[in-house]
């Protein structure tokens, strides 16, 4: 994994926590329909991003494990059931229900499902980091 990538995900998850963060303010709850259902949108929009770039770290990962282009060729369900048997991802269940917001149209209730989901993916992105990064610190280490 290269530092640039590692940089695009922790970009695109502090978005989203910011977005979170502030949705579970005091605040939020203050705020009329219209500005909850903006930072609803915000959080759709933020889980989208964060939910792509994981999905090419999974994919250069696989790539770089399995070899050639091998994981640009699985479908999205397909990608995440090797990214768990090669123990990138430890909850397959919870990357194919992300999956699964990720591919609605965020509006109504669709956007509170993804909306709710939010949190839990965040922490679920950070565990894929981190994996991604002690296995390239332990990939240096046996090349060194």
């Amino acid at each position: 994994m290269q530092k640039r990538n590692a940089d695009k995900l922790q970009n695109a998850m502090k978005s989203l926590e910011d977005a979170l963060s502030y949705s579970r303010s005091g605040e939020f709850q203050g705020l009329g329909i219209e500005f909850k259902s903006v930072l609803i949108s915000a959080v759709v929009q933020n889980f989208g991003l964060t939910f792509a770039v994981c999905r090419q770290m999974i994919e250069r990962q696989l790539a770089d494990r399995l070899g050639g282009n091998t994981a640009g060729g699985l479908s999205t369900d397909s990608l995440f059931r090797t990214a768990a048997k090669e123990g990138l991802i430890s909850n397959l269940n919870h990357w194919l229900e992300y999956m699964d917001c990720e591919h609605l149209t965020p509006s109504g209730s669709i956007a509170l499902r993804t909306f709710e989901k939010a949190a839990a993916f965040l922490e679920d992105a950070g565990e894929l980091l981190r994996t991604c990064n002690r296995r390239e610190q332990h990939e240096r280490r046996r090349a060194a």
